[in-house]
C-alpha cells in the first residue's frame, strides 16, 4: 500500500525519449531533401521493432497533421476520446517552439499523459499510461480513509472513558466498566496494528520457505485449536480429506495462518447450529481446499471487496478487516487464488476455495 516514488522512472523515461527525439531530429535534418515531409524516416526494420517494444507510445505527425508513424503502444493506448484529444493538441502544437505536456483523465480510472515536441516539419508525440499509478493512488486514499475510521472509533471511546474516570466520586461499578471498555478498545487497536504489520511483512518479505508438507496433518492441528471454540458456539466442525494425499509445496507457517483466518471468520460470523466443513481433494497437479459453512452468508454486493484491506461486512462484530486480506496474499504468494462465494439464501453459506501444488506435480 505504499505509493512508489516514480521520479527516477520518469527521469529515465524522459532521458530515453530525449535520445529518440535526438535521433529523429537528426534523421529529419539528414533526409529533409529526400522527403517532402522529412518525417517518414522511421523506416528501419530494426528501429521499428525496438520502438514497438517500448513501454510508451510514440507517434510522428507531418506538417499537415497526418500521422506518419505510431508504435504498438500508441495504437493500444489511443482510441476514441483519447485519440481525438491528442489530435487536437497536435494541431495546436504546430507553430510552437516549445514542448507541450498534458494529462488526460478518462473513465474507469484510466489516465494518459503526453508530451508533444514541435519539429521542423511536424510534431513528435510521446504518450505514457498513468492508469496503474492513478488506481494505486485511489486505493491508497481509500485505505487511509478506512484506517482513519478504524482507529478513530476506538480512540474516541478510550478518550471518552478516560474523561469519565476523571470525575470525582465516580461509583466503583461505573469506574470498573470504563476500565473494561478502555481495555477492550486498546486491545482492538493493538490487533489492528499487529494485522497491518503482518500484511506489510507479507508484501515486503523475501521468498516463502516452500517445502513438501503433509497438508492433512497441518489442517488437523488447526482444527484441534478451533474445535472447543466451535463446540462452545454449537457449530459442528469437521475435516474430510482423501486418503494418501500427496504432499503439497507450501510454507507451513504461512499456510497455517490461512486456515486460522478463514476458520476464525466462519466461527465468528456463524450461528448456533451452523456447520463448518473443510475438504481436501486431489485435483492433479494440485490439492483443492474447500472451507464451507452453512452460516448467514455474505450479500453479493460485498463479495468483490471482501479481501480488500480493512473492508468489513459487519461492524457489530469485533475484527480488523484484515484476516481475509492476509489469507488472500499468502495464497497468492503460493501461486494460487483465494476464491470466495456466498449466498444469503438457504443453507449454503460461504465457501472459500484455493489450490496448492503437489510435490510430485501429478
Amino acid at each position: 500500500m505504499i505509493v512508489l516514488d516514480l521520479k527516477p522512472v520518469l527521469f529515465i523515461g524522459l532521458l530515453l525519449l530525449g535520445l529518440v527525439v535526438y535521433g529523429v531530429v537528426t534523421a529529419v535534418n539528414r533526409h529533409r531533401h529526400q522527403s517532402q515531409t522529412g518525417l517518414a524516416v522511421i523506416t528501419s526494420v530494426n528501429l521499428r521493432q525496438q520502438l514497438n517494444a517500448a513501454p510508451f507510445g510514440l507517434l510522428v505527425f507531418d506538417h499537415k497533421q497526418t500521422m506518419r508513424y505510431q508504435n504498438q503502444a500508441a495504437s493500444r493506448l489511443l482510441t476514441g476520446e483519447a485519440l481525438a484529444e491528442l489530435l487536437y493538441d497536435v494541431a495546436l502544437a504546430h507553430g510552437r517552439t516549445t514542448a507541450h505536456t498534458r494529462t488526460l483523465n478518462l473513465p474507469e480510472d484510466h489516465s494518459l499523459s503526453w508530451w508533444l515536441c514541435p519539429l521542423e516539419n511536424g510534431v513528435l508525440a510521446w504518450v505514457e499510461d498513468l492508469s496503474a499509478q492513478r488506481r494505486l493512488e485511489k486505493s491508497t486514499r481509500l485505505f487511509l480513509n478506512s484506517l482513519s475510521h478504524e482507529l478513530r472509533t476506538p480512540l474516541t471511546a478510550v478518550l471518552a472513558h478516560i474523561e469519565l474516570l476523571r470525575a470525582p466520586d465516580l461509583p466503583a461499578a461505573i469506574s470498573e466498566n470504563s476500565l473494561n471498555q478502555i481495555h477492550q478498545e486498546t486491545n482492538r487497536m493493538a490487533r489492528l496494528v499487529q494485522d497491518l504489520l503482518a500484511l506489510s511483512r507479507l508484501e515486503t518479505a523475501g521468498p516463502l520457505e516452500i517445502r513438501p508438507i503433509d497438508l492433512t496433518l497441518l489442517v488437523e492441528a488447526v482444527v484441534a485449536d478451533f474445535i472447543l471454540i466451535a463446540e462452545e458456539k454449537e457449530m459442528p466442525l469437521s475435516l474430510q480429506a482423501e486418503s494418501e494425499l500427496p504432499r503439497v509445496l507450501a510454507d507451513p507457517d504461512r499456510l497455517r495462518q490461512v486456515f486460522i483466518n478463514v476458520l476464525d471468520n466462519a466461527v465468528k460470523y456463524g450461528r448456533a447450529g451452523d456447520k463448518i466443513t473443510i475438504q481436501l481433494n486431489l485435483t492433479p497437479p494440485h490439492v483443492a481446499v474447500l472451507v464451507q459453512d452453512s452460516g448467514p452468508g455474505i450479500p453479493a454486493h460485498h463479495l468483490p471487496q471482501i479481501t480488500t484491506p480493512l473492508y468489513r461486512v459487519r461492524t457489530d462484530i469485533p475484527g480488523s478487516g484484515l484476516g481475509l486480506s492476509i489469507a488472500a496474499e499468502i495464497v497468492r504468494q503460493h501461486g494460487g487464488d483465494l476464491q470466495i462465494s456466498s449466498s444469503t439464501a438457504g443453507e449454503t453459506g460461504t465457501a472459500v476455495t484455493f489450490c496448492l501444488p503437489t510435490q510430485s506435480g501429478n
